[in-house]
């Protein structure tokens, strides 16, 4: 599966942000920083935010695999006959589209 990405989303510019932590798991977190000889946290939270977002992508691919061969050869040109209906009915000039 092609992996999608927003255009900007290789720039890695860091963003300072507010979390509310509960007082256990900030020092639990700052524990685990000053083990590792860190002044801050941030790479310990980017860290664990990367493995949960790798999580939600191998469960998406697992999801996919699980329901992979489900659509009948009919179903599937149903749905494509009913694309191409939609891409044929859409204006060509989207300024003529009413925004309101």
């Amino acid at each position: 599966m092609p992996e999608l990405m927003h255009s900007n989303a290789n720039l890695h510019v860091t963003m300072r942000t507010t979390v509310e932590l509960s007082d256990r798991t900030y020092t639990r977190l700052r524990a685990r920083a000053a083990e590792r000889g860190m002044r801050g946290f941030s790479a310990i939270v980017e860290e664990a935010l990367e493995q949960f977002f790798a999580g939600d992508e191998r469960a998406l691919s697992a999801a996919l695999e699980k329901v992979e061969g489900s659509w009948s050869a009919g179903d599937v040109e149903e749905w494509e006959r009913a694309r191409e209906e939609a891409w044929a009915s859409w204006p060509e000039d989207r300024s003529s589209i009413p925004t309101s």
